[in-house]
């Protein structure tokens, strides 16, 4: 059983799909790799009266505040190249009054093994927070961009983020310019855990993309392609910077005045 989606959501989903396409042909979701979700809570309609036909699944120690929240996640296991059938390989989960389990309302192939991507307490975790402050952003998207995960290989910047920050900023001043917050690291943490979801939390309450140390990135957006814009942009100061290394020479990179520069002409 699946409750009928409403134009917003759907369009929302939709942009997800397109997303999903991008990262599977950067290379950035090999297999399972890479979830995305969205707070639908604010613009899902069509909830039914009763729950007692959805797959209903029990949590331990989520935030309460998720009480009542409606998330489109995408599924532990499920590839991000197939997400051109959302229903198959995500699903709309809804929590419950006290948030002690969800309910399956829509998607998961209709398989009442389906689950959520196993960061779901991440996704839940931040989407709390952007909530709590105010933040138009409803989407997250987690993705493996390979030049950001082989910068945090490289023992200058695997815990410094200032030396990061500059390295990919000096490249291209559109890097600048778009990721104006930069990025937090993370320190390696277990994948799936809170400690990663409380780190990750932390992270982008400063930061446009939050990188998991020798895993991934994260950001949040207003939607899937906000979102995805943020790890994109950054993603291409890591490759040129590398590129350079490559190449056999280091960056010349623009200075620490010419960023400020920027900062200062475009209000960055």
């Amino acid at each position: 059983m699946s409750v009928i989606l409403n134009d917003l959501v759907k369009e929302e989903i939709s942009k997800v799909s397109e997303v999903a396409s991008y990262l599977f042909s950067k290379g950035w979701a090999e297999r399972n790799g890479g979830n995305i979700s969205i707070n639908l809570t604010e613009i899902f309609t069509g909830l039914p009266e009763s729950f007692d036909e959805f797959t209903y699944v029990s949590v331990a120690n989520f935030p309460k505040e998720a009480a009542n929240k409606v998330f489109f996640v995408t599924g532990t296991g499920k590839r991000l190249r197939e997400l051109n059938k959302p229903e198959k390989v995500s699903c709309i989960i809804k929590f419950d009054d006290s948030a002690s389990g969800y309910h399956i309302i829509w998607g998961g192939n209709n398989d009442p093994s389906f689950r959520p991507t196993s960061e779901l307490i991440s996704h839940v975790k931040i989407h709390l927070d952007k909530i709590a402050e105010g933040s138009d952003h409803r989407t997250i998207v987690h993705t493996h961009p390979i030049e950001l995960i082989c910068m945090t290989h490289y023992y200058r910047f695997n815990t410094d983020e200032q030396a990061f920050n500059f390295a990919i900023w000096s490249t291209l001043p559109e890097v600048r310019a778009f990721v104006p917050r930069g990025v937090g690291i993370t320190p390696y943490t277990l994948p799936g855990s809170e400690a990663l979801a409380d780190l990750t939390v932390a992270a982008l309450r400063s930061k446009d993309v939050a990188i998991w140390n020798l895993h991934g990135a994260l950001a949040t957006g207003r939607d899937a392609h906000e979102a995805f814009d943020f790890i994109d942009v950054a993603n291409k100061g890591a490759t040129i910077f590398l590129k350079c290394l490559a190449s056999g020479f280091s960056p010349l990179g623009m200075s620490q005045e010419n960023l400020d520069e920027l900062v200062e002409v475009f209000g960055l």
